[in-house]
């Protein structure tokens, strides 16, 4: 046996251990379409006697789509897969669209005027007895599927279809990366993002609040961060005045010390109740800092140390 071969055998034995609850591999580690495929086959052989049970068909699901990843050229070959997920986890699938500066429908009907507001790190959504589900792609694109009715997951339909959709989310950005619009995705918008940073920075207009205004509105371009929040500072008192991508009538003045500025603020460190309302709507860290004097607050779901870094030094 081959070094390549014992490798393979010694990462399968850790798996299936794991699975038997003897050690936590699969915890520690991350997991590749070859592991799917030792679980797949270890489940089709401990279930042999039920083969055909919910848990065995979802990941049997998971596994195929992860699978197909390689083989999609278009959009409508992801459209293809996304209905494929809901219509096993037994969704009415009406429509599928495909939404940039408008909706381009690709299967079935939908309106435009449908479509909810997704809010956070949500992928679906239920509305006037309709169910939403996206796929978020670059540059605020995304897909977007209607469903009939309301359908009801458990626990593992639910981690099966939004692992799903996190790889299709995958599997959009890599189609979008290879067509020929290229100005629309990273390269092109952080080139045109910085040069404008440096054009604010270098103005006697950036020191005023419009200035701020749009310096934090390219810092969230630049580093994809989920929200910028706006204050006017009153002592040791925060009062919300503006927001990008955060609902700020949820806020009121924040009562805050000079000690949460400048550093980076994960959502298990807060007790606060004000603060804790910043953790809502899907960032996982959140940070609080000025620029050219005048208080930010921050949400996205990394350490945010390099973007206070940046921020601090304009």
């Amino acid at each position: 046996m081959g070094l390549l071969d014992k490798a393979k055998s010694y990462r399968e034995k850790l798996i299936l251990e794991s699975l038997k609850g003897e050690s936590d591999f699969l915890y520690r580690k991350k997991i590749t379409i070859e592991d799917l495929k030792i679980i797949k086959e270890y489940y089709e052989k401990s279930l042999s006697s039920s083969i055909s049970t919910p848990k065995f068909g979802l990941l049997g699901l998971l596994v195929k789509v992860a699978e197909d990843v390689k083989y999609f050229s278009s959009v409508e070959a992801i459209v293809s897969s996304f209905y494929t997920v809901l219509s096993r986890v037994g969704c009415d699938v009406e429509g599928i669209g495909y939404v940039s500066n408008k909706l381009d429908v690709i299967y079935g009907e939908m309106d435009e005027n449908e479509i909810p507001t997704f809010i956070g790190m949500n992928y679906y959504y239920v509305s006037n007895g309709k169910m939403f589900f996206r796929i978020v792609g670059e540059m605020g694109t995304f897909l977007v599927a209607k469903c009939r009715g309301e359908v009801k997951f458990d626990e593992d339909t639910e981690m099966i279809v939004k692992k799903c959709i996190d790889i299709l989310s995958i599997s959009l950005r890599l189609v979008q990366f290879k067509s020929m619009d290229i100005q629309r995705f990273w390269g092109y918008r952080n080139n045109f993002v910085m040069s404008q940073i440096y054009s604010i920075v270098g103005s006697e207009y950036g020191n005023d609040r419009d200035g701020v205004v749009m310096l934090a509105y390219y810092l969230k371009e630049l580093f994809g961060l989920n929200f910028v929040i706006f204050f006017n500072e009153v002592g040791e008192t925060l009062r919300p005045v503006m927001a990008f991508d955060f609902p700020i009538d949820v806020l009121s003045s924040l009562k805050v010390s000079s000690d949460v500025f400048g550093k980076n603020i994960n959502g298990f460190e807060v007790v606060d109740l004000e603060l804790s309302k910043l953790f809502s709507y899907g960032s996982q860290n959140i940070a609080f800092f000025k620029i050219r004097g005048y208080p930010v607050c921050v949400g996205a779901n990394y350490d945010l140390s390099f973007v206070i870094s940046m921020a601090s030094s304009m």
